[in-house]
């Protein structure tokens, strides 16, 4: 059972950054949506804290992928690790954006 029962809110403007990255990087059309959440995790062999990346796009089948570390924690290579999950190939240099910010 997920539960975002977690005491710290995650950081909104980091997720808002991870988010335009992606976007970006993917050069995906206006009417994709990236999502970004950080949930608790409760059950047995889970990790405490997972960031759940979704993808949204008209007339194709939703995409997600998991990685098991707070939002704060999220590295350049977690999200080509999100880009290659999602069958995009993405060099490093387009996630450029989110490596200055950081």
């Amino acid at each position: 059972m997920l539960i975002n029962t977690s005491p710290r809110r995650p950081n909104r403007e980091r997720i808002r950054r991870i988010k335009a990255t992606l976007h970006t990087a993917l050069e995906l059309s206006d009417d994709a949506m990236v999502t970004v959440a950080e949930l608790t995790c409760l059950e047995e062999d889970c990790a405490p804290v997972e960031t759940v990346f979704g993808l949204l796009r008209p007339n194709a089948p939703q995409l997600q992928h998991k990685v098991h570390k707070a939002t704060d924690a999220v590295v350049v290579e977690d999200l080509m690790e999100v880009c290659a999950a999602w069958g995009f190939e993405v060099q490093m240099s387009a996630l450029d954006a989110f490596t200055q910010e950081n």
